[in-house]
């Protein structure tokens, strides 16, 4: 029976797949088939290192920047995954997939090529779970499985048709309409010309009926917002990192441009981000989320409020919460945890804090011919 859980206490049946499917496209797959694959550096240095890949060598946040992370929501909007099983969409994409990759056996109760195939994945990802971590060599003969059928530039004719369709098949979402835009010759110089979201949707905007736009209008205040608070936190971060193993007081951190230049900006752009929510239903939960960075008189307050809700956000993380990034002291001062040192600043420009998937539809529209390359 296969364990629920990893043997690091965190890791799903899953995020162990997913270890092994990154780590057996960088060991297999052509340059070019590894192209935007999540995970693909750590992988590399794993490799490099002679260390197998878990939860310390991998993404530090997988469930967002995985591959699963990336790709799961759409899966789930597709009908491909449900409830944490293929849906009916996802069984009719593995048949389609399993009969263009000739591995007859791979589902159902049948023989074939691909009955061994799966066995030898099941047992790879059991053993992962009790090792937590990959647990076969570079000699095993399961790597070259990954690229040879799942390496995402290498998709089938049939599938790539049904994918397409699945895609464009959206009659309660805006999918369809982001799709066409975005395989256009406008949308597409767009996109290859700034890889920006917020300038792609800017030129979406012009062109978009009134519920998409409403939606874009949301997103586009909610990012300045978010990219405020993000910037001022990262600087905090390198602000932290740069003092060692000292103590950093909440006034050298108001010192900081990106601080005071959110402590200022932040409650008129809260007040944008909640008027746009408001007609989809998102206000409340943002204001209940983020009220606490608006009610500060300085920059000196507003900082220590930034700092605690990271503190409440890792508090909240399931299943049983995570410690913050930094030690707090009861003189308000911090030091930064190892781990989460840092000499990377903040953006400082518009770029979207949040990803909104424009790049993972290039990526499949790549990938089915879409665009001409």
């Amino acid at each position: 029976m296969m364990r629920h859980v990893a043997a690091d206490g965190i890791s799903p049946p899953w995020q162990v797949f997913e270890w092994y499917l990154v780590e057996g496209l960088v060991r297999t797959a052509e340059d070019s088939q590894r192209l935007g694959l999540p995970g693909r550096l750590k992988a590399e240095r794993a490799i490099a290192d002679a260390v197998p890949l878990s939860a310390n060598r991998y993404l530090k946040t997988p469930t967002v920047f995985g591959f699963h992370g990336v790709y799961r929501l759409l899966a789930r909007t597709l009908g491909i995954e449900s409830g944490g099983r293929l849906g009916e969409t996802g069984y009719e994409l593995l048949s389609i997939w399993s009969r263009e990759q000739g591995l007859d056996g791979f589902i159902g109760s049948g023989g074939g090529p691909g009955q061994s195939d799966r066995t030898r994945l099941i047992e790879a990802v059991k053993a992962g779970l009790e090792k937590g971590a990959t647990a076969r060599n570079s000699t095993w003969a399961g790597w070259s499985f990954f690229a040879r059928h799942l390496a995402p530039s290498q998709v089938k004719p049939q599938e790539a048709v049904f994918i397409k369709a699945s895609l464009f098949n959206d009659p309660k979402g805006f999918r369809r309409e982001i799709m066409e835009f975005l395989v256009s010759l406008t949308g597409r110089k767009v996109w290859e010309a700034s890889g920006s979201e917020r300038e792609f949707y800017r030129r979406l905007r012009n062109n978009a009926d009134a519920e998409l736009a409403e939606l874009l209008d949301a997103i586009d205040a909610f990012e300045n917002f978010s990219r405020l608070c993000q910037d001022a936190f990262q600087d905090c971060l390198v602000e932290m990192t740069r003092q060692g193993g000292s103590k950093t007081s909440p006034k050298a951190l108001a010192s900081l441009p990106s601080v005071q230049l959110a402590a200022n900006r932040v409650p008129e752009a809260f007040t944008k981000a909640v008027e746009k929510l408001v007609p989809l239903d998102e206000s409340a939960r943002c204001i209940e989320t983020f009220a606490s960075l608006v009610e500060s008189d300085n920059a000196e307050d507003w900082v220590e409020r930034l700092l605690e809700h990271h503190c409440t956000i890792q508090r909240r993380k399931p299943p049983n919460g995570k410690q913050p990034w930094f030690e707090r002291f009861n003189d308000g001062s911090v030091i930064i945890r190892p781990l989460y040192r840092t000499d990377e600043p903040g953006a400082q420009d518009e770029s979207y804090v949040h990803l909104f998937r424009v790049r993972s539809l290039w990526q499949f529209a790549l990938d089915l011919n879409l665009v001409k390359q």
